[in-house]
């Protein structure tokens, strides 16, 4: 059996390094053609809504109770993504529907939710949002009696969905495919299959057997 050494791998990679450093450089650059050339560029507007209550609401459940209950929570989150308030949104921009992917960011400790609307539109990302946080400004006190949303910050800009993880994602593949590589040129440059091979080991040849293919006749007596 063949034995691989670090050292071994180090000379083939010095040898191919050329070639072993553009793979990782090829598939980050792939990436990053097909994110930004072919995949259509997704935008994100976010907006921040608050959501207030009375002291006491009419059914006595007090705002410190209201602000402690995650299930509540998870309501309010829901009903922010409805299909009901989307379509809302969509008839006051006079579309057909909202196409636009709509996420809510919640913190367990406070009503406070942050809204991202991403699609592939800019400025229409930037009007969902605004306008999904007039219609749920609107719906809330009727759908939640004794509350109401205050939008705290309105969306201005869209920005531009990252792309680093999926850069280093194709980085890290190219390099692996290049370790990969390497250890095949190596296996491969291990197996003798020619004389010099062995001068280059030290050894001395004295000669080869060349191969002959037997007919039936060889064998027999």
């Amino acid at each position: 059996m063949t034995k691989i050494s670090f050292s071994d791998l180090g000379k083939v990679m010095k040898k191919y390094l050329f070639l072993l450093l553009c793979i990782p450089l090829l598939t980050t650059g792939l990436v990053y053609t097909v994110e930004k050339v072919i995949v259509p560029q997704e935008y994100t507007a976010t907006t921040q809504l608050l959501i207030t209550a009375d002291n006491t609401s009419k059914d006595g459940q007090s705002f410190d109770d209201l602000r402690s209950s995650i299930q509540l929570i998870g309501t309010f989150s829901t009903t922010i993504q409805s299909e009901k308030v989307k379509q809302e949104v969509a008839e006051d921009l006079g579309m057909e529907q909202v196409d636009e992917d709509i996420s809510v960011i919640t913190d367990q400790n406070s009503l406070y939710f942050t809204v991202n609307v991403t699609g592939t539109d800019e400025k229409e990302a930037v009007a969902v949002a605004n306008t999904l946080g007039k219609v749920v400004t609107k719906d809330f006190p009727t759908l939640f009696s004794g509350m109401s949303v205050h939008v705290m910050e309105k969306a201005t800009t869209a920005n531009p969905e990252p792309i680093t993880f999926q850069l280093i994602l194709g980085f890290v593949s190219g390099l692996m495919a290049s370790i990969i590589l390497a250890f095949s040129i190596l296996l491969f440059s291990s197996i003798i299959t020619k004389d010099t091979q062995l001068r280059d080991l030290g050894l001395t040849v004295l000669g080869d057997t060349p191969f002959k293919k037997l007919r039936k006749e060889d064998f027999k007596s």
